[in-house]
Formats: structure tokens, sequence, C-alpha cells
């Protein structure tokens, strides 16, 4: 999970050399596909121009791309996988969005949780952690506890969510070390 994590942090900061330096080393460990599909869920968080970078570096390491993926009824995928992360907050959460913008919590359903974090390569605990990662990265506090919330109903253990949100503090910046401290001990206590 540490590797994924380097990854999406590297492309949720578009930070290139540290993908070069990377995406080799992962090799050993990841196969081709996990590291295809943790830059490309990166989209969800990181915008289509950073995962297109991204995306870049891993061609030139690995020219071969794995073919497109189809999650058959989206709106069906992101529904059962939204329901799983979020848990008993799933129907407060599609409340939220539809208070922002209808349309916002259709997006969420069928493009985030449907075409991009239902697809196959990964399974949902690694999607997850790799989530954490990215919301790190670029200082999303509150929808890191969210999804801190949906790592434990996905499965991730609070050993491995512990392990990795120390692991990544000394990557985010420092004035928000202790947020993301505070948020991570508020969520495994509860």
């Amino acid at each position: 999970m540490f590797l994924l994590g380097i990854l999406v942090t590297a492309t949720t900061l578009n930070d290139q050399a540290m993908l070069n330096t990377w995406i080799p080393l992962c090799s050993d460990v990841l196969d081709e596909e996990a590291i295809e599909e943790a830059i490309l869920q990166t989209l969800l968080f990181a915008g289509f121009p950073k995962t297109i970078e991204a995306l870049k570096q891993l061609r030139i390491h690995f020219p071969v791309k794995h073919g497109a993926k189809h999650v058959g009824d989206h709106k069906q995928a992101g529904e059962k996988t939204s329901q799983i992360i979020y848990g008993k907050h799933h129907s407060k959460l599609k409340k939220v969005m539809d208070e922002l913008h209808p349309d916002l919590t259709r997006w969420m359903i069928e493009d985030g949780y449907g075409r991009i974090l239902s697809r196959s390569g990964l399974s949902l605990q690694e999607r997850e952690i790799s989530v954490l990662a990215s919301l790190m990265a670029s200082g999303m506090i509150n929808q890191f506890r969210a999804h801190l919330r949906g790592a434990l109903f996905a499965g991730v253990s609070r050993v491995d969510i512990i392990w990795f949100t120390n692991i990544f503090q000394c990557i985010i910046a420092a004035e928000l070390r202790a947020d993301f401290n505070q948020v991570t001990q508020e969520i495994l206590n509860s």
C-alpha cells in the first residue's frame, strides 16, 4: 500500500521526478495494472492535467497500456461502492451533495464511485488507502475525514491506517500535519 501511496502522492503533486524514480521501483512489487489504476484514479482528486502527466511518465517505463475497462451500470456500481465507503453516512452525504448541486451527486455516484472507484485492478481497500494519500498531499482535510472512515468501512485495518498516515505525515505540508493527525485520531478512536 505504501507504493500505491507514493505513486498517488507524486501524481497529486505533479512531481515528475518522484514518478520517474518510483515507477520502476514499484514494478518489482506491484503489477503494471495496479500502477496504472492508482494513477488513473487520481483523476478524481488531482484532475486530468496531473493524471495525464503521470501517465506520460508511466508510458516511459511501461509503453504498453492495459485495455479500457468498463463497469456495467455506473450508477448501480457507484451506489454499491459509495454505500460501502460511507456506510450509515451514505444518505447524509447524498443529501449534502444534493444541496450543493444535484448534478454533483450524480457525477459523484456515477463517475467517481461507478466509473473509477468500482473498476477492477485494485481492491477497494487499496483504492481507499490511495485516496487518503492523495487527499493528504492536496490538503483536503474534510474529504480525508470521510475517506478515512471509508477505508475502515472497506476493511482497511486500524494498524494499516495508522502506519500509512504516519508515513505520509512526512510528505505533507508541515502546517497540515497536526490537523491530519487530529482527524486520524478522532476517527480511529470513535
